[in-house]
């Protein structure tokens, strides 16, 4: 991100002046008048400073102004006020006969909720503020019990590995590799299978359906496979990156639920979505839906009791409910927009030598495609460099994920936005300057676990999120060469011993070493 140079940057004005203080002498009265004018808050500030540079080329996840700028002028007038005038009256601690109330809801949230159950095709969906990651941990602590067996996605989250620490936790089979793991799916349904003959089946498995790489699960395929190995296992479907595909028509029927609905079902199926993503949600807006019995939708209310916030934000629930009107009218078109937006992109990156050799291929495979909305580019091992370069000096918003840069076209995306991307893209052959100024944090680059050593503890690139190794998984070279990379990125590196407490990595600490344990890969060749 930018990083401004403090003292040089103009301060912010105060919104309030304080009052004088009387029989202060006429020097330091004048010496407070003046600095009065002035607010020591260095967030703030970047933050005003950042957004008088205009407008953002965001192709990350929706922002705002596009937002305003695609939906209609009543959705429009909903969410001005919303962000407006009458944020201040909105956001208060309601609930009870206020509003509603917030954990057992019977008026215009419970109304809302319902209605979003209906549009996405579940049984019950609960509002979330404080993000998805405390959904996923609501949606486990909903299933959990003593001695709760959880078959975990490979590539899950780390929100998810540590919801379900109170639980035996096996790793699914992976395909792929260290850097870019995947499910195996067929030995992922056969250990399911052979567990379930053996009277010992699973009691919930976790799929992680979408990537922050746009990567995604075909579920259509992968579902109704799992689910016949193995029916009485619960499911929680991390689909954090598609909640606006549930109203696309061409993709409305790969989605968890939509799926998932279709199958003769034994067991609760839980969905979670980041509906800030992709919707017109704001930040921290997530939906968590239910398909399963009342007493299931009992359990996940408790579960939201336990975990969530008391003070949830009456703005971002509004806005979830604004969300889903928006997608319900507007979804289809602003999704063949979007379509024809990556046609064209495609189009004039394929017309330069430098952009036309950046592009990657999305071919997929039996289970796995990407996500129709992304578009991945190539540059190397500097793009992390080239990513705060865009942003810098073009005010373009990309991700990475590894050596490419990431480019999501949801449905707030212009021409204009494609145009500023493409500028910024077409210089990098002259040079876009030298390597990011911006240090890592003190300790977190310099420890290195030993080759053949077994770690107890999760060793976690952020971003994304997602453990280069578990505790009990085998150090090798190929772990090293991948903990590298994400050092040459700037990623933060953190250790988290397993159910204990979180750390950075320091050049002190030691990997702790003992025996192997896979417990996925012996129950797959026993």
């Amino acid at each position: 991100m930018i990083e401004p140079n403090w003292k040089s940057q103009p301060a912010m004005p105060l919104l309030h002046r304080s009052c004088s203080t009387p029989g202060l002498r006429r020097s330091k009265r004048g010496m407070q008048s003046m600095h009065s004018h002035y607010l020591d808050a260095p967030l703030a500030t970047h933050l005003t400073n950042f957004t008088r540079s205009g407008r953002c080329h965001n192709f990350h996840a929706v922002p705002w102004p596009a937002v305003l700028d695609a939906a209609s002028s009543e959705f429009a007038q909903h969410y001005r006020a919303l962000l407006g005038a009458d944020l201040s009256r909105i956001d208060a601690s309601w609930s009870g006969s206020a509003v509603d109330s917030f954990f057992t809801p019977h008026g215009p949230l419970a109304d809302a909720q319902q209605k979003t159950a209906a549009a996405f095709g579940a049984d019950a969906t609960f509002f979330g503020t404080s993000g998805t990651s405390a959904s996923n941990q609501i949606a486990l602590e909903s299933l959990r019990f003593p001695g709760a067996e959880v078959l975990m996605d490979c590539a899950a989250h780390q929100s998810l590995l540590f919801a379900a620490e109170a639980m035996t936790v096996v790793p699914t089979p992976c395909a792929g590799s260290v850097e870019n793991p995947r499910v195996d799916v067929e030995a992922t349904a056969r250990l399911l299978a052979r567990r379930a003959a053996e009277g010992r089946p699973f009691d919930i498995l976790v799929l992680s359906a979408t990537g922050y790489d746009g990567r995604k699960l075909r579920l259509d395929r992968v579902l109704p496979l799992l689910v016949t190995s193995s029916p009485t296992t619960a499911i929680v479907i991390d689909e954090a990156w598609s909640a606006m595909h549930a109203f696309v028509p061409s993709l409305a029927d790969k989605t968890a639920l939509a799926v998932a609905s279709s199958l003769p079902l034994r067991a609760p199926v839980l969905v979670t979505h980041s509906a800030h993503k992709t919707m017109a949600a704001l930040r921290q807006g997530s939906y968590l839906h239910v398909l399963g019995s009342a007493s299931d939708i009992e359990r996940v209310r408790l579960a939201r009791y336990r975990i969530h916030t008391t003070s949830p934000s009456w703005p971002i629930l509004t806005s979830l409910d604004l969300a889903r009107a928006h997608a319900a009218q507007f979804g289809a078109r602003e999704f063949s927009r979007t379509i024809s937006l990556k046609v064209k992109l495609e189009s004039m990156l394929r017309a330069e030598p430098l952009t036309a050799r950046m592009l990657v291929s999305s071919t997929g495979d039996a289970y796995y495609d990407f996500d129709p909305m992304v578009l991945r580019l190539h540059v190397g091992s500097r793009s992390r460099d080239i990513r705060d370069w865009l942003l810098r000096e073009h005010h373009v918003l990309v991700t990475i994920a590894g050596d490419q840069l990431v480019v999501r076209l949801h449905f707030g995306v212009t021409d204009h936005d494609l145009q500023a991307l493409m500028k910024g893209l077409s210089l990098l052959e002259s040079g876009f300057g030298s390597q990011s100024n911006i240090l890592p944090p003190t300790g977190l680059q310099d420890f290195e676990p030993s080759i053949g050593s077994c770690s107890r503890e999760y060793i976690i690139p952020y971003p994304p999120g997602v453990p280069l190794a578990r505790p009990g998984e085998l150090w090798t070279e190929r772990h090293a060469m991948a903990l590298a990379q994400e050092r040459a990125r700037g990623a933060e590196i953190y250790r988290l011993a397993a159910g204990g407490s979180t750390r950075r990595a320091t050049s002190s600490d030691e990997i702790s070493v003992g025996a192997v344990l896979n417990p996925s890969a012996e129950d797959e060749h026993a």
